[in-house]
């Protein structure tokens, strides 16, 4: 889907106004913003209803996508095109050499090795040859995909920092082996990053259950699968992949954690407590994500033995001092010991908002009005619609006699609020009682 369509419209005639002029811009338009947002079947609509129009100077967003989706014809004549402009562009040759090699082409294989002046390039070189001969299929898919894994470690490379070129190079090394699996999982890997969840699962499907990254596809498809907002559909499908595969422990707890995102925390609570029965490996997690569902559902009891016996198998977890402390904050228990877990919790992860939050409102219940007031600002300047800390810094501003910019933070927390955050009440009643004075 074309996103912010209209932002890319204002900056692109802004920069590319010449280019524009001389083109067919709408399709040049629509075009660039797709492949931006790599949606490459809207790059390849935009191409084929222009195939007798040069609309524009340089087709590799359209070769890349064309690759990308598989549609291998459509590539190489995209590869041949480019050619006839640019007889050196490293893409479409790479895209020509291995239909050479697929095709036992090696009189072409070698031709295209070469650049117009004669010299050899050194990526072809790396890919195909080695000692001068050409490398065999499984060589030559994994030089490919070493050019994908060498890209993680060099963060200065924009070229190969981008999602299009890793997936162009990864669908190389596939087109070259299709039983390269690992080349595949990443393919998947890649697309679930830009969240193409359709082509991910379709390539995630072609690892066979014997192999070793089988597992871990179907855990990625079912982690998709989670990211829907159709949710019988989504938790229908999860649950059939929980069933294929045996039950696995890692597939049943990314359906618990589907539950408790959409908010179905008995069904959560129902798998994380047989996780817990069976010993999980990371059981203080799962008492800590039950606590929370628990939690959730105003059982505090509950909650509370969960998140006391997950620090008990974990100690220091930032995460879960921060719940247990704020929860007895919240009713007024423990203050001085909620204190220091959440000093702790700040120190040992000071970039957690949530936390930062936690510990300003502990001063505020210690009366340290000054001291909330300055970390509940911190709060809201890295995440100003954080709606439970503009409820909060409303309250630490009123205790301050600061009466007006108490009221302003409350209405900012009430219009943002969603009926599920449980606050809305209670902020029109401060509103009214201010009102009132």
């Amino acid at each position: 889907m074309i996103k912010n369509y209209k932002i890319f419209i204002y900056l692109y005639i802004l920069l590319f106004s010449k280019i524009i002029l001389a083109s067919n811009s709408a399709s040049y338009l629509i075009s660039q913003t797709a492949f931006n947002n790599y949606d490459f079947n809207q790059v390849l609509h935009e191409y084929n209803a222009n195939q007798n129009e040069d609309y524009k100077n340089d087709y590799l967003d359209e070769l890349i996508s064309a690759l990308v989706t598989e549609n291998i014809v459509l590539a190489q004549k995209i590869a041949e095109k480019i050619l006839l402009i640019n007889p050196d562009s490293q893409e479409a040759k790479l895209v020509s050499m291995v239909t050479a090699y697929n095709n036992k082409n090696e009189n072409e294989l070698n031709t295209l090795r070469l650049d117009s002046s004669g010299n050899k390039n050194n990526l072809f070189e790396f890919v195909f040859f080695l000692n001068d001969k050409i490398k065999n299929k499984s060589s030559i898919s994994n030089s490919f995909l070493e050019i994908v894994r060498s890209s993680y470690s060099n963060k200065d490379n924009n070229y190969f920092q981008n999602y299009n070129f890793l997936l162009f190079y990864t669908t190389l090394s596939i087109l070259i082996n299709n039983e390269n699996y690992e080349a595949i999982y990443i393919k998947g890997q890649l697309l679930q990053l830009i969240e193409d969840y359709f082509l991910a699962e379709v390539t995630y499907l072609k690892i066979p259950e014997n192999n070793n990254l089988f597992l871990d596809a179907q855990r990625n498809i079912a982690f998709n699968y989670s990211q829907e907002n159709i949710f019988t559909d989504a938790e229908n499908k999860i649950i059939q992949i929980v069933e294929k595969n045996s039950e696995d422990y890692e597939l049943k707890k990314i359906l618990a954690d589907f539950y408790r995102v959409k908010k179905k925390h008995n069904l959560a609570i129902n798998i994380y407590s047989e996780l817990i029965e069976n010993n999980s490996k990371d059981i203080w997690y799962m008492f800590y994500l039950r606590g929370i569902c628990y939690e959730q559902l105003d059982n505090w009891s509950k909650a509370e033995k969960d998140f006391i016996q997950s620090l008990k198998l974990k100690r220091n977890s930032p995460n879960v001092l921060n719940y247990l402390a704020y929860g007895w904050i919240e009713r007024d228990m423990k203050i001085d010991e909620s204190f220091v877990m959440l000093t702790d919790a700040y120190n040992a992860n000071p970039d957690s908002h949530y936390i930062l939050d936690s510990l300003a409102w502990v001063y505020f219940k210690k009366k340290n009005f000054l001291k909330a007031a300055e970390l509940m600002e911190e709060v809201i300047d890295k995440v100003p619609g954080e709606v439970i800390s503009l409820d909060h810094l409303g309250d630490i501003y009123f205790a301050m006699n600061r009466k007006r910019e108490a009221a302003y933070f409350w209405k900012q927390a009430r219009d943002l609020a969603k009926p599920e955050d449980k606050i809305i009440e209670s902020i029109e009643k401060k509103l009214r009682e201010y009102n009132a004075s």
